[in-house]
């Protein structure tokens, strides 16, 4: 969250293998959350030129198109049923340069019709000689 939405910021930080797949003007990113566990999660990050998809399937499951100045809304399937979520984009980059990249983008997200914040989500990542 952000502070001037009423909270202390929150920082999550994951570090995982994943995969890259280049494509003509798009970007995949994969990789896997607590892979083995009842918790994994797979996620597909598809960066576009001015637009990024995320792909999640496992406990929670959606597909979530980011747009820059777009509010986009995507179907939420947990254990315990579904709910709306809608997105504000504010903001999209992708970065890419030697062996290394970054996609970044923030948004203000609505669940069920409750505001729940602004957030921002930063993607970076290392190739690694195969």
């Amino acid at each position: 969250m952000d502070p001037e939405d009423g909270g202390d910021p929150e920082e999550i930080v994951q570090e995982m293998e994943g995969r890259l797949i280049e494509r003509e003007s798009e970007w995949v990113v994969k990789y896997t959350e607590k892979p083995g566990t009842p918790d994994e999660v797979k996620t597909t990050v598809k960066a576009g030129e001015d637009e990024v998809t995320i792909i999640r399937q496992g406990m929670i499951a959606y597909r979530q198109r980011y747009h820059p100045g777009e509010t986009t809304i995507c179907v939420v399937e947990t254990p315990g049923g579904t709910s709306e979520m809608e997105v504000h984009t504010l903001a999209y980059r992708r970065e890419r340069e030697e062996a290394q990249g970054r996609i970044q983008f923030s948004f203000r997200l609505t669940m069920a019709g409750e505001p729940m914040g602004r957030y921002q989500l930063l993607i970076q990542w290392t190739e690694v000689p195969a």
